[in-house]
């Protein structure tokens, strides 16, 4: 046989053995899950990719209605830890009952330590991470519960805490100044997805959908009222929502419809884009 032929040969059997020990390692990752792909984000900027990460809602689904697999609910159960977001419905409902009895499951609740926006007795607003100044103590509860499964990388995690920190900070920076010279503050909202970033930023959000709750007539009727009144041209709605709903309410105030994905994986791009869309038309 030939040097050649056998220096490829070689090579191959080289390649091949490598590509089996990077699968293995990837199959011998601790396993972490995670209620919805923001969440995953924060914890890639914290950990990097030392970490399998289970996505309970899957990109296009909705936290109200979606129903997780059997396959994510097993691997939930086999997770080093659970970071749960706090007040979302798939939480507050399924996740609690399919948990009830694993005790060693370690749960994170992120929203622990946020001033939290309360409708009415039992009401908790959920959507906590579309906010800079929330996503701070978002992470530092996620750099806690990664700390408390490997304590051998706290260095590494508290400076990538510490540079993502500072990527919120200039975020938050951006934000402000995209919606610095609006002449409006007030904004028609489908589903109140926005709460606390119009708390942030000094908006008036006006939900259409109150408590997760469907509008009755008189209340659409009020709201449509509203709007002409005060002379509000724009209605949000997320993607996973009928928007044809929103359409209709658009056609009727005479303005337009505005999509935003607050679950988006890519969070800083998709705060971005919504200071980008309300600034562009408020």
């Amino acid at each position: 046989m030939s040097t050649l032929k056998t220096t490829v040969i070689l090579l191959i059997a080289i390649l091949f053995l490598a590509g089996c020990g990077q699968e293995k390692a990837a199959n011998n990752k601790q396993l972490i899950t995670v209620s919805i792909l923001p969440q995953k984000y924060f914890v890639e900027k914290i950990a990097g990719d030392s970490f399998e990460i289970n996505v309970l809602i899957p990109s296009g689904a909705s936290p109200e209605t979606y129903e997780p697999t059997p396959s994510q609910i097993l691997k939930t159960e086999k997770s080093a830890v659970y970071f749960e977001m706090g007040y979302i419905e798939l939480e507050k409902n399924r996740m609690k009952g399919y948990l009830k009895n694993k005790s060693g499951l370690k749960i994170i609740n992120c929203s622990n330590g946020i001033e939290l926006i309360k409708k009415g007795e039992k009401w908790i607003e959920p959507h906590i991470w579309m906010s800079p100044e929330n996503v701070k103590v978002i992470a530092k509860n996620i750099y806690t519960g990664l700390v408390a499964i490997a304590p051998e990388n706290r260095k590494n995690y508290k400076n990538n805490l510490n540079t993502f920190f500072t990527e919120i900070d200039s975020i938050n920076k951006i934000i402000e100044t995209k919606l610095k010279n609006t002449k409006s503050k007030s904004f028609l909202i489908y589903h109140p997805a926005l709460t606390y970033f119009a708390r942030d930023y000094g908006l008036n959000q006006i939900p259409v959908q109150v408590e997760g709750k469907t509008p009755s007539s008189k209340y659409m009727k009020s709201i449509i009222e509203k709007a002409k009144k005060e002379g509000i041209k724009i209605i949000v709605v997320q993607q996973q929502f009928d928007i044809q709903k929103a359409k209709t309410i658009a056609q009727e105030i005479g303005g337009k419809v505005i999509t935003i994905n607050p679950l988006n994986y890519n969070w800083e791009e998709e705060m971005v884009s919504i200071a980008d869309k309300l600034g562009g038309e408020l």
